[in-house]
């Protein structure tokens, strides 16, 4: 066997795996003899077909899978063996669509076009100053947050008449030209937030209303969210241009949340038995956890512009034709319309994956094993706080679902990536240069919106 790399560029090449009938024929033949003692012929007891029969009716598929099998683990070999860095998984030519003759062994070639990572080169700490964003949290934003807590953990109640704190429930129907009911048109059974209506004249006409009641409205033109109007009007496909007209609301049911008193049985529920004891304490771990989402954003903030600096510095070409031909190689449901639309982003994140690998490397880090599992038990952790039933995790219980989720290949490598991710921003955020910038949450979010624009514009 013999395997001989061509560079065509810096970032191209080509590998041609030679084989003669010594490298293939013993596997071929130990697969015949095994494919032999399993197979079922009529006249023949099982196992006593004969070999020249069973080449006859099998050698062909059972060649082809042995060559395939033989070339992939000497692809993977040589990239290993000589510590290549490639991107993605090298793709066979159009040559290899050869027909194979069983009765002629002979020499044959594959050849496979590989993608070569291109080399990162980097001075640190780049010399430019960053923001480092100081977000404020103001009375308003724990009011907010005081309020949905509130709510979340109030009862629910039936009135007999609508105000603009209630949810509705009922069937909406499209209308044709004559305010009747649109053949072929929308009919759907759904929820509505009354306080999602943002037209006040449309909105008026939902309050005080009870059970049988019907509202005609425009839902494309009274509600500002799309992504509600489509549920609402159960429109799972299709432009929402194409129902811009009105509809009529029949209300079936009200409902209404009476939020919880702030008292102890609340920051119970909220934070555990005895961990807040009066309505200051609620607001201060509110505010508390304010401030670590806020901090969340600003260091998004910091490690986009990171990003966008030294990505700029680094100025990373990629072999982007082998590139896209691999993304619809592994993706079959990929269309060319995604394809060109979502290129560009994905080519940002392998080229920041690079930066960030480098960084890795030079910096000797390592990950540990207990860094893996508290990572995970955080996550779980997170996404029982975030739906208020962090009482029901015992130790038990979390052990478990840990364990379960670290069982998935693809999420232990999730983990590995967030978390060197995270050692390396955090290894940048301590040797650049930045300077404070106090703002109000408001502030920030209009700085981070015009950014984005320009991105886009870019």
């Amino acid at each position: 066997m013999n395997i001989v790399q061509e560079n065509i560029d810096s970032l191209n090449a080509v590998l041609r795996v030679q084989l003669k009938p010594e490298d293939y024929k013993p596997k071929v033949d130990e697969a015949i003899r095994k494919y032999k003692k399993k197979v079922n012929m009529p006249g023949f007891r099982p196992g006593h077909v004969p070999e020249s029969l069973v080449r006859k009716m099998y050698g062909k598929s059972v060649l082809v899978d042995e060559l395939n099998r033989l070339v992939a683990d000497s692809v993977d070999r040589f990239i290993q063996d000589n510590n290549l860095k490639v991107l993605g998984n090298p793709l066979p030519k159009p040559e290899n669509d050869f027909e194979p003759d069983w009765d002629k062994p002979s020499d044959f070639e594959f050849a496979f076009d590989m993608a070569l990572a291109p080399p990162v080169d980097l001075s640190l700490p780049p010399s430019h100053t960053f923001t480092d964003y100081q977000i404020s949290v103001d009375d308003a934003a724990v009011d907010t947050e005081v309020d949905k807590l509130s709510r979340r953990f109030g009862n629910y109640t039936s009135p007999e008449t609508t105000d603009s704190e209630c949810s509705v429930y009922g069937t909406i129907e499209e209308l044709g030209a004559d305010a009747q009911p649109k053949e072929g048109g929308l009919k759907n059974q759904a929820f509505m937030l009354l306080s999602k209506i943002t037209n006040q004249e449309a909105h008026a006409r939902f309050i005080g209303i009870g059970n049988g009641a019907q509202v005609t409205f425009n839902p494309v033109a009274d509600i500002a969210s799309d992504e509600e109007v489509r549920y609402l009007i159960g429109l799972r496909e299709g432009d929402l241009s194409s129902h811009s007209g009105d509809f009529r609301f029949s209300l079936e049911r009200i409902n209404k949340v009476q939020p919880a008193a702030l008292e102890q049985a609340l920051f119970d529920q909220v934070y555990g038995e005895g961990t807040v004891s009066d309505e200051s304490g609620f607001r201060q771990k509110i505010s508390d956890e304010i401030a670590q989402g806020y901090k969340y954003e600003s260091e998004n903030a910091l490690r986009h512009e990171m990003e966008d600096v030294l990505l700029a510095a680094a100025d990373l070409k990629l072999p982007d034709e082998f590139l896209k031909r691999w993304l619809k190689h592994s993706n079959e449901k990929i269309t060319d319309e995604q394809l060109a639309s979502e290129y560009h982003q994905y080519a940002r994140d392998l080229k920041w994956r690079l930066i960030e690998n480098k960084v890795y490397a030079d910096q000797n880090m390592e990950i540990q094993q207990d860094e893996v599992e508290r990572y995970a038990r955080n996550m779980i952790i997170d996404q029982y706080l975030r739906y208020g039933q962090a009482h029901m995790l015992s130790d038990d219980k979390l052990q478990e679902l840990v364990k379960r989720y670290l069982s998935n290949a693809e999420s232990v490598q999730r983990v590995v990536e967030n978390l060197s991710g995270r050692k390396v921003f955090e290894y940048l955020s301590g040797i650049v240069n930045k300077q404070v910038h106090q703002v109000t949450h408001s502030e920030f979010t209009d700085i981070m919106s015009r950014h984005h624009h320009e991105h886009h514009q870019h």
